[in-house]
């Protein structure tokens, strides 16, 4: 009986009636065939799986290292698990990409992370398994099977000569040195110690691994994982919201397993932050990101390319015991703001300047921003020197910023909202931000509301940023409290002026204008 057979044996199930209508020796064959179809449901049924699309894309990948941030009950522990027995039996399904099968000129070992054995193996990985292959040992596929002491079959070896092990993030991180294998799947967020020593083991091989996870914790997987899949192709993530997951035809075929109604009621019994996580898939730790406009795939460029007549802006946030930052933002004659560059420095504040400059070579900023708080004789940065005024011995003239934080914020909400273009109807934000920018694009990702559950008591009911993760947006949000905007500068007011500095080998000759000497009296 082949997959033919049993679709058109499927699609001719008798009632109750019509069985009875049978004679004696048709209902003899008719029960022999539906032990047939059972047959092949057990050895065949990872066959016939039909992934959703986003499931698709996940076992489409060529990333060696996949990712599916999924929501509960989105599908990602079925995608998972099917992965791993298609490469451990040697079977795959007509669709599955050639250039993901595993060679079959030796054994393939393999491994299985799960939170605990008593759930998440007992209670997740086990019945997973078991609804889509027969799992006796002796039967089609498994030869045996190595129990713990409390009875979980840890160690599977399978009749074409592969195995795997499963382990737990409770375990000990040394348990899991030393291991070398050709896959690996985690199933929820693994410890990053646990990830990296599985790791290690695959790279003899050049092995793959891949997590399907709720993201409720573990927050390194989202700088490690999620953030590089956006520019590393050995890297893939998908997110997938449990509605990826309802039962519905695409393209003829009939995917997801849940009901309309399973999702609605599931949605009832979570809160808003949970719904974020749980049915969403995002990373609980940054539902209360301040900036949730930021797209990368739609705010991050590759390269600015400032145009010398734009408008050019510098912002400077200075601290005593970490590096300052500096930032720089460009207007064109649209108003449309580009952060082109970033400068994170450790050093004395003559050098700072030199840095500056430097960095900045033949595009000078035409106007500089600097935390009010440096603008003090006695301050939180020194006891006896006003940082803005020491700045300026070195060629660097900047203004007061305003240091209106809700001010700044609506201000950077507002150009990160995306406008329709009319002359040709593509949808940009006004702000976008260089790939030369990495300190401001990760502070975008990570600047989340304080939360103050705690002692709410003792702190003011109003929503404030935690004060974490903010320098190069401190500066973006100096910038727009000064109202950028694109001026069409005289060029013959300017004046030539040459530096020289431990950060410049040679003199640089940039043009600068006289609004130095309108931020000295300031």
């Amino acid at each position: 009986m082949n997959f033919e057979d049993l679709q058109h044996l499927q699609e001719l199930h008798l009632t109750e009636e019509q069985f009875n209508l049978l004679s004696q020796e048709n209902k003899d064959y008719y029960l022999h065939l539906l032990e047939q179809e059972i047959l092949l449901k057990k050895t065949k049924k990872l066959l016939m799986y039909v992934p959703n699309p986003k499931q698709e894309l996940f076992h489409r990948s060529k990333g060696t290292i996949r990712s599916i941030f999924g929501a509960n009950r989105s599908g990602k522990t079925t995608a998972g698990v099917l992965e791993f027995l298609w490469h451990m039996i040697g079977q795959y399904p007509d669709w599955y990409p050639e250039y993901n099968k595993m060679p079959k000129d030796k054994p393939i070992k393999g491994r299985i992370f799960a939170q605990d054995f008593m759930k998440g193996v007992g209670e997740v990985i086990l019945p997973t398994i078991d609804e889509w292959i027969d799992s006796t040992p002796g039967g089609p596929f498994v030869a045996e099977k190595f129990r713990n002491p409390i009875g979980i079959p840890c160690k599977w070896v399978f009749k074409n000569g592969n195995q795997f092990d499963i382990l737990t993030y409770e375990m000990a991180t040394q348990q899991c040195e030393g291991w070398k294998g050709d896959i690996a799947w985690f199933d929820e967020p693994p410890p990053r110690d646990k990830f990296i020593a599985t790791m290690r083991g695959l790279v003899d091989a050049k092995g793959r691994s891949w997590l399907t996870l709720t993201p409720l914790k573990q927050p390194w997987i989202y700088d490690e994982l999620y953030i590089k899949a956006q520019n590393d192709p050995s890297y893939f993530c998908a997110t997938m919201n449990i509605w990826d997951n309802l039962k519905r035809t695409v393209d003829g075929k009939t995917v997801g397993y849940l009901s309309q109604k399973a999702i609605e009621d599931f949605e009832k019994t979570l809160s808003e932050d949970e719904k974020e996580a749980r049915l969403h898939g995002k990373f609980i730790h940054l539902t209360g990101l301040v900036y949730k406009e930021f797209d990368a795939g739609l705010h991050i460029i590759d390269k600015a390319g400032i145009k010398k007549h734009w408008t050019r802006f510098c912002a400077i946030d200075p601290h005593p015991r970490m590096p300052t930052a500096v930032l720089w933002v460009a207007v064109d004659e649209k108003d449309r703001l580009y952060a082109y560059d970033e400068l994170k420095f450790e050093g004395s504040l003559k050098d700072l300047a030199y840095a500056i400059q430097a960095q900045e070579g033949s595009l000078t900023a035409h106007r500089r921003l600097i935390d009010p708080s440096a603008d003090k004789t006695e301050s939180k940065f020194t006891n006896s020197v006003n940082i803005r005024q020491e700045l300026m011995k070195y060629g660097i003239f900047c203004e007061r910023a305003v240091n209106d934080v809700d001010l700044g914020i609506s201000k950077i909400k507002e150009v990160l909202k995306p406008d329709k273009i009319l002359l040709t109807g593509k949808i940009e934000p006004r702000l976008v931000i260089s790939r030369f920018c990495p300190n401001l694009i990760y502070e975008f990702q990570h600047y989340v509301w304080d939360e103050f559950k705690m002692r709410p008591e003792e702190h003011d009911a109003k929503e404030k940023p935690m004060k974490k993760n903010d320098h190069f947006l401190d500066c973006l949000r100096y910038i727009m409290n000064s109202n950028p905007m694109y001026h069409n500068l005289d060029e013959g007011e300017e004046t030539t002026v040459t530096y020289r500095g431990t950060y410049v080998k040679n003199p640089v000759v940039v043009e600068t204008s006289e609004y130095r000497s309108l931020v000295e009296d300031r």
